[in-house]
């Protein structure tokens, strides 16, 4: 099993010879993190990962930030048979997806304010050689309905946005819903201008002792397991 951030919530993750990949084709949008565009050719190409194929290419949401339509034209260009999930108006709120090894739970769940156009949102339940993974990206603050998603479920690790760590209640779902939780979605400290950056280590410094199981990501690529 190897899990890559590759940018912002660009996750892929591999197990043996199958791979998805999570909001792994993204755009520029202010100070978050653009795929490589180096790495970005390799997976249209077919040769990242090295030793395995992509069998779903999934996305949270479609705002630039998470999103690049020209990167997955080209992608599904060579690949027209990978499972995907590109989040529309008319799609179900809740349903199961299989793609190669990984069985993949999708659940809507509104987008946090912002001031981006609307688009729909989900987050993802990912179980894998007896791992799970549970996926956020920018889903709004609301405890009670991660939880009534993963109903009682535990995930091996989980994935939050940096304004988790400014409450309560969402600090509570850090500590208990992941066995780890990572926090991705951040800019890369030296070009941040938004300040998420600052804000997360103050966070973290005035309330890490409520949180050992949560760890920042702010560098890219991070291989998170191996």
């Amino acid at each position: 099993m190897e899990v890559t951030l590759l940018c912002s919530t660009g996750l892929l993750v591999c197990h043996g010879n199958s791979a998805i990949l999570f909001d792994g084709l993204n755009g520029r949008h202010g100070s978050f993190k653009q795929i490589d565009r180096m790495l970005a050719q390799r997976i249209i190409q077919g040769t990242l990962p090295p030793d395995a194929h992509i069998d779903g290419l999934f996305y949270s949401h479609l705002h630039p930030d998470h999103y690049d339509q020209p990167d997955n034209a080209a992608f599904l260009q060579k690949h027209p048979y990978v499972v995907t999930f590109f989040p529309a108006p008319e799609m179900p709120d809740h349903g199961i997806l299989q793609a190669g090894v990984f069985t993949v739970e999708y659940q809507y769940h509104e987008h946090m304010p912002c001031d981006y156009v609307w688009a729909k949102h989900y987050t993802f339940f990912v179980q894998v050689g007896g791992m799970s993974f549970y996926l956020t990206a920018d889903a709004e603050l609301s405890p009670e309905k991660h939880r009534a998603f993963l109903h009682g479920r535990i995930a091996d690790h989980g994935f939050f946005n940096a304004v988790y760590l400014s409450y309560p209640e969402t600090r509570k779902l850090l500590r208990e819903t992941a066995r780890h939780s990572w926090i991705y979605h951040m800019p890369e400290p030296e070009t941040d201008s938004s300040g998420i950056c600052k804000k997360a280590a103050k966070n973290l410094a005035r309330y890490g002792g409520e949180l050992p199981n949560v760890t920042v990501l702010e560098q890219y690529p991070t291989i998170i397991l191996r």
